[in-house]
């Protein structure tokens, strides 16, 4: 199968989102009468689907977050989850509503999958938890902290991705958004400063407290600023973001 630009999963713990409508679940039929979806076809759905659609959730998820957050967050997700564990294998139920997630690199009960359905079969809650993550000494937090940094100011400099591969996305970002400036720390993650606006980054460690990889999230910009002024590859990547019409 983040945009962590790039957290597998909509509303997961990686992107700050959840969501949660226990005792909201709506028992009325959908607009369009469907067969009433298994609760493991229903997640893979969510998770391999390119494009979400209404129709998979209740009115109160939606009106908790439009279609466009959710297919962002989604989207997000699912590129921090690879890129921490990598491909994408499969859902396994274990019993109740938890459900196990299978990727390449995580051992089997990393990441659980918490997921509700109404009686027509759409998503009424959702919520991840990652278990038997390795604790972090609070040395290695420490290095972590300044490491993260001088590696995001790095990357905008040199217009290079955590790996320190040449990024387009970088460079259409400063297209758009105009001199990258500086980064700053914000709680446990970081702003990347442009001209024009910043762009939230989420960065993942190493037990050593070495940068494992990060990514970024819409950007913010003012409100004079298009979308459509961005390069196309950008505008693609961030169609989106419900920031950004």
């Amino acid at each position: 199968m983040k945009i962590y630009l790039a957290c597998l999963l909509v509303f997961a713990s990686w992107s700050g989102m959840a969501i949660s409508v226990e005792g909201a679940i709506a028992q009325s039929k959908p607009a369009t009468a469907t067969k009433v979806i298994s609760p493991t076809a229903a997640l893979e759905r969510l998770i391999t689907a390119k494009q979400l659609q209404e129709s998979w959730f209740t009115p109160a998820v939606l009106k908790e977050a439009d279609l466009g957050k959710l297919q962002f967050q989604r989207d997000i997700s699912l590129k921090l989850g690879m890129m921490r564990y990598g491909n994408y294998k499969s859902v396994q139920p274990i019993g109740g509503d938890k459900y196990r997630v299978i990727f390449d690199r995580a051992e089997p009960d990393t990441v659980i999958l918490q997921m509700k359905l109404d009686a027509n079969g759409r998503i009424a809650g959702i919520g991840i938890t990652e278990k038997n993550k390795p604790a972090t000494s609070p040395q290695a937090l420490a290095r972590f902290q300044v490491n993260a940094k001088a590696a995001v100011d790095r990357a905008f400099k040199t217009n290079t991705d955590s790996k320190g591969q040449p990024s387009q996305i970088i460079v259409n970002l400063k297209q758009w958004m105009g001199k990258y400036q500086k980064t700053e720390a914000a709680g446990d993650s970081y702003s990347a400063i442009f001209d024009r606006g910043s762009v939230p980054i989420k960065v993942d460690s190493n037990n050593d407290g070495s940068v494992k990889a990060f990514g970024m999230s819409c950007p913010v910009v003012p409100k004079s600023m298009s979308l459509s002024q961005a390069p196309p590859e950008l505008q693609k990547l961030l169609s989106t973001c419900p920031n950004l019409k």
